[in-house]
C-alpha cells in the first residue's frame, strides 16, 4: 500500500514510470554521465597523449634529407620542427627541388628551404634579401662538403639578428637558403653550431 500525506506520495517515493531495473532514472543519469568521464579520463586520454607527437630531439649524427642526395646535419640535441632525417621512412618520398626543414635550440631558429634556381650563389643571396632586415653587406664564402661553396650574410632586424646562406646545385638546378634567426646579442653565443650546420652541407650522386 502506497502511503500518502495530503493527498501526495510519501518522501523518497519512485513513481514506476521513472524507475529502471529498480533505480532512479532521474539519478541514473548523472551517474552514467560521472562514469563515462572517469573512464575517458583513465584510459581514452593517456592514449589520446601516447598518440600526439612529442618532443622530437635531434640525436648524434642524424642528418636531414633535403632531396635530390642533398643533407644537413642539425646540431645535437636541437629540436626538429620540420623535415625528414635521412634513412627514415615517410609515405611520401623527399621530391627534389621542394624540400623545407626546421630546428631549434636556446632561442636559435634555423630554417632551411630547397626550391628550384639556376643562377649563381650570389644571384639567390640577392633573391632572399628582404626590406625587413638590415644586411651587414659583407659576405663570406662558406666551404661545406665535397667542394659545395656557399655564400653568407649577416643581417639584423626589430629585436633579432642572424644570417642568411646561399647554396647552388647546377647538376639538379636547385638553391638552397639557411636561414639563422635569435634574439638580438645572442647570435654569437651559437656561432660554433650554426657554423657547423653551414659547413655540414653536402649532395650525393642519386641513382
Amino acid at each position: 500500500m502506497v502511503h500518502t500525506y495530503g493527498g501526495r506520495h510519501a518522501e523518497g517515493w519512485v513513481p514506476v514510470e521513472q524507475r529502471w531495473l529498480g533505480l532512479d532514472k532521474r539519478t541514473l543519469t548523472p551517474a552514467i554521465v560521472v562514469a563515462v568521464i572517469a573512464i575517458l579520463l583513465t584510459f581514452v586520454v593517456p592514449l589520446i597523449d601516447d598518440a600526439l607527437p612529442q618532443d622530437d630531439a635531434i640525436q648524434a649524427g642524424q642528418r636531414l634529407d633535403l632531396g635530390g642526395g642533398i643533407a644537413v646535419t642539425p646540431p645535437t640535441g636541437w629540436e626538429l620542427e620540420s623535415g625528414i632525417r635521412v634513412g627514415e621512412t615517410t609515405t611520401v618520398p623527399v621530391t627534389p627541388g621542394t624540400a623545407d626543414a626546421s630546428f631549434s635550440g636556446d632561442g636559435v631558429s634555423i630554417s632551411i628551404h630547397v626550391a628550384s634556381f639556376t643562377g649563381d650563389t650570389t644571384a639567390l643571396l640577392d633573391q632572399v634579401e628582404t626590406v625587413d632586415n638590415t644586411v651587414s653587406g659583407r659576405r663570406a664564402t662558406v666551404a661545406a662538403q665535397g667542394g659545395i661553396a656557399g655564400l653568407a650574410e649577416n643581417y639584423t632586424g626589430v629585436g633579432t639578428a642572424g644570417l642568411v646562406a646561399a647554396y647552388t646545385f647546377p647538376q639538379t638546378g636547385t638553391g638552397m637558403t639557411i636561414t639563422v634567426t635569435a634574439p638580438a646579442g645572442q647570435l654569437a653565443a651559437h656561432q660554433k653550431q650554426i657554423d657547423a650546420v653551414l659547413h655540414s652541407v653536402s649532395r650525393q650522386e642519386q641513382p
